[in-house]
């Protein structure tokens, strides 16, 4: 049984030191055998980094690293290309002066390596444009440009817009070396989490081959089914050994907690970190999810901007991988971009823009995501926030009114004060709906999209297996709370909200609030 690759994203030492590597060197060809220039985004954590240094040893000739793999004896070897690459996830770049500094430095121990002089300027464009040429000069090959993580100085700053679009502007006059030295390059190659439109950072580059959302390339990072199944057969059969769980059903967990991520709706992947987590501590955990949520992420959550992305069943995009626009963040391209929703089926017409729809991943990203969402509008804990969860939903399921009102005034006492005071009752009242949403997701409730009674709409309408529970809200601060949760309960009633599910197990629940106060009342149908 092969080790795992735990932290390691250099190719050499993972094939020299025997850890499992999941062949991708198939996809690999397609792309390197070609002159071109791509780009691929991905969310972090999902492999980019191993990819562009597997690049970086092909394109070096390294032949006896790919011994046994795909790529062996399809490769001209013969042809050894200079390589630059640079990797803006092992730098810091949290200043226009901080990222000038590290991209001098970076070109200078660069050219030290292949023992080229330098002239002596500052001047990051003629220095870059000057390592290129001297490298194709010496050696007699086009040079190889691979840039990793090319967005990080811009995403890292992303909560001072300023300091992120001086980053942005540093980065797209770089990049303009380029296109200015194509006649010297073979191939370039860059990796981000985020797509910038092409009037920003990609405005330098000619030509992007952008392979985000190509079929051809779509699982050239993840595992898929059948490499997860083949790669790590022993880990697969050890860990049903030592949990006791028959294998059909252990894979059946791995693939509900980790499988899901796609950029064509077709073929689905793994996140690489989270299974070599999994097997490495043989549990089931968050392990992507806590390796960092982005905080900008939270605040677009508390600003209530666009989250009902979050909560809609059918979220579709139209036409190509939507750009990352520093202006005007669209919340639905933040989730795709980074990892939280992905592309759950693709729609071609021919004549007409193909659509995608877009769902979360798995149950690792709901649960934490959701999770997070609780966080930031209560002062609970992780665990806390979980099993208060799990008993809500047996109070739900057993149409259990005391249990569910003791859960609910638990939840109402840990909401902070930014939803009570001077905040105005129509910001009050979104909230509590991404509040409460953020709850029941988090208890595995689909959200049915508003279908439309002969008297109007339900606030909410849930789904989990054969269990509907329909949803009415009520908000008053001089009100009788339970006169108002009453009031709620015959709302759906005399509209008739849920005659359409007569076919499920529905259940009614009517909630109250006032001021850090709630009264609930949950009604079986059938009763």
């Amino acid at each position: 049984m092969k080790k795992l690759p735990m932290g390691i994203s250099t190719f050499s030492k993972i094939i020299e030191n025997d850890y499992i590597y999941v062949d991708k060197t198939r996809t690999i060809y397609k792309m390197a055998n070609r002159v071109e220039t791509y780009f691929l985004s991905r969310p972090r954590r999902f492999g980019k980094s191993l990819l562009v240094n597997t690049l970086k040893e092909l394109f070096q000739g390294n032949k006896e690293l790919f011994e046994g793999l795909y790529i062996h004896d399809k490769w001209d070897w013969t042809e050894k290309h200079p390589v630059i690459h640079l990797d803006f996830g092992s730098r810091t770049t949290t200043s226009p002066e901080q990222l000038e500094l590290s991209l001098n430095k970076f070109l200078n121990n660069t050219a030290e390596d292949n023992n080229i002089q330098l002239e002596d300027t500052n001047l990051l464009n003629d220095k870059f444009e000057e390592l290129i040429k001297k490298l194709y000069k010496k050696t007699g090959k086009k040079v190889v440009v691979l840039i990793d993580e090319y967005d990080n100085p811009i995403i890292d700053c992303i909560k001072n817009i300023e300091i992120a679009k001086e980053n942005r502007d540093i980065l797209s006059d770089f990049y303009k070396v380029l296109k200015a030295t194509d006649e010297y390059l073979r191939f370039i190659f860059l990796t981000g989490v985020t797509k910038f439109s092409k009037t920003s950072i990609f405005s330098g580059l000619n030509n992007v081959t952008d392979i985000t959302l190509n079929n051809n390339f779509s699982d050239i990072c993840g595992y898929t089914q059948d490499e997860l199944e083949n790669c790590f057969k022993g880990h697969i059969d050890k860990f049903s050994k030592d949990s006791n769980t028959n294998r059909e059903k252990l894979l059946s967990l791995i693939e509900e907690w980790y499988d899901g991520y796609s950029w064509d709706g077709s073929t689905y992947l793994y996140n690489p970190y989270s299974i070599l987590s999994l097997f490495n501590s043989g549990e089931f955990s968050n392990y992507w999810f806590e390796t960092g949520t982005p905080s900008f992420l939270m605040d677009f959550v508390k600003n209530n901007n666009g989250t009902d992305v979050l909560f809609k069943p059918n979220t579709t995009i139209s036409g190509n991988f939507p750009s990352f626009n520093l202006k005007n963040l669209d919340f639905t391209t933040l989730l795709l971009q980074t990892g939280y929703l992905t592309i759950k089926e693709k729609r071609v017409k021919v004549g007409k823009l193909t659509n995608y729809e877009l769902g979360i991943p798995n149950k690792e990203v709901s649960e934490s995501l959701f999770t997070s969402i609780i966080n930031e509008f209560s002062n609970q804990e992780s665990t806390e926030v979980n099993n208060l969860a799990e008993k809500i939903l047996e109070a739900i399921i057993n149409i259990d009114n005391d249990s569910l009102q003791e859960a609910f005034d638990v939840l109402v006492a840990n909401i902070p004060a930014m939803l009570y005071g001077k905040i105005k009752e129509d910001i009050r009242e979104v909230n509590y709906h991404i509040w409460f949403l953020s709850w029941f997701r988090l208890m595995g409730f689909f959200v049915i999209g508003k279908n439309q009674s002969s008297k109007g709409y339900a606030d909410m309408v849930l789904k989990k297996d054969n269990l509907i529970v329909v949803c009415e809200f009520k908000y008053g601060l001089d009100k009788s709370l339970e006169n108002l949760a009453i009031e709620a309960i015959n709302q759906i009633k005399d509209k008739k909200y849920h005659e359409q599910y007569l076919d499920y197990n529905v259940a009614l629940l009517g909630v109250a609030f006032g001021d850090r106060e709630v009264k609930s009342i949950i009604e079986d149908l059938k009763l």
